[in-house]
């Protein structure tokens, strides 16, 4: 594929350019539907005239419907744009820094879309789509799925479609809820994925943030207990990362609790665990949920974070152990690379 894509650069740039074009378009047309024509002149910074072509050939083509409301893209549409999804990142030529991270932290698959989430809100959207793509293909009957919370991950649960049903497969939060956007908790993540492929879920009912002594007395409950159980005894596992700070205002630390992560140069977080820039854990909040040492009986783990402000949250958890997977962004990526130049 990378041997196409350089010989369709040197022999024909154009058609590079216009694939990327229709891509640009379809891509807008999917997260906005149903959008205007004005509007695609502004996002995508083409001409009136450019843009009404493209719409053109695209409507014969049945790929996009044009409606009083806006465009909508056809079920064609969204076929060809999945298909279209694999080959982005030959496209934009991210494989390169795909395989260059790789190459820094020993991950056996890093997927890299285009952009920079920290900037585009579209492109957090890109991360959730090859997400959930990537998800779907690992996903194999009476496996168990256990997920963080997040926008990025809501993103992917917001794209793993109806595609697939594995009614024996189950899927649980990886830890308790962190009083954020209902949309955006562990819990509600999991009941969406679940619903969407035709699986059984089970949530865990308690908050992330409790004192040490509280928790104890939780984990002996019947039914926590077997939730607990189930999540410890996960197959796959998908987590965000998070800036350390960022994460601990949004659990809601204390004033003393912030200070000692800043002393300690505290600059990412994953499933509580505060990390230094040399990936050290500095810090752990108690909570009831997956613990890091059960990571090493998972067999797939997935961590999923872009922007290019995340960059060292992000170098910071895969210094410490090695993931099975990386799906981030190119503003992240580029960032990442920088920094260990």
């Amino acid at each position: 594929m990378d041997r196409l894509f350089l010989l369709l650069e040197r022999f024909a740039p154009e058609t590079l350019e216009t694939i990327q074009t229709k891509y640009q378009v379809l891509r807008q047309v999917m997260h906005r539907q149903p959008v205007g024509r004005r509007q695609l002149v502004k996002d995508l910074g083409l001409s009136e005239r450019a843009v009404r072509s493209e719409i053109g050939i695209l409507k014969e083509r049945g790929i996009i419907h044009i409606t009083q409301a806006g465009l909508y893209l056809t079920p064609v549409g969204e076929s060809m744009l999945q298909e279209i999804d694999e080959i982005i990142p030959f496209l934009y030529q991210t494989q390169t820094l795909a395989e260059k991270i790789k190459h820094l932290f020993n991950i056996p698959e890093v997927i890299v879309v285009p952009g920079d989430s920290y900037t585009d809100q579209l492109t957090r959207k890109d991360l959730g789509r090859a997400a959930a793509r990537y998800l779907k293909k690992l996903l194999y009957p009476s496996c168990i799925v256990a997920v963080t919370g997040g926008t990025t991950l809501a993103e992917m649960a917001d794209a793993i479609g109806s595609a697939i049903q594995l009614p024996d497969v189950l899927v649980v939060p990886a830890r308790g809820g962190l009083g954020e956007d209902m949309e955006q908790q562990a819990g509600t993540i999991a009941a969406k994925i679940a619903t969407a492929i035709g699986a059984q879920y089970r949530l865990l009912h308690i908050p992330d943030n409790l004192e040490e002594s509280t928790v104890e007395i939780l984990k002996k409950d019947f039914h926590i207990a077997r939730v607990i159980e189930s999540i410890k005894s996960s197959d796959i596992l998908v987590h965000g990362i998070g800036s350390a700070i960022e994460m601990a205002n949004r659990r809601q630390l204390t004033v003393e609790e912030i200070d000692f992560l800043k002393r300690s140069n505290a600059v990412g977080e994953a499933l509580r665990y505060y990390f230094d820039e040399k990936g050290k854990i500095v810090y752990e909040v108690p909570g009831v949920g997956l613990e890091l040492a059960d990571l090493d009986d998972i067999k797939t783990v997935i961590a999923i974070a872009g922007g290019s402000n995340k960059a060292q949250a992000i170098e910071a958890v895969l210094s410490n152990r090695q993931e099975s997977a990386l799906i981030t962004d190119e503003g992240a990526a580029r960032e990442i690379i920088k920094n260990n130049e």
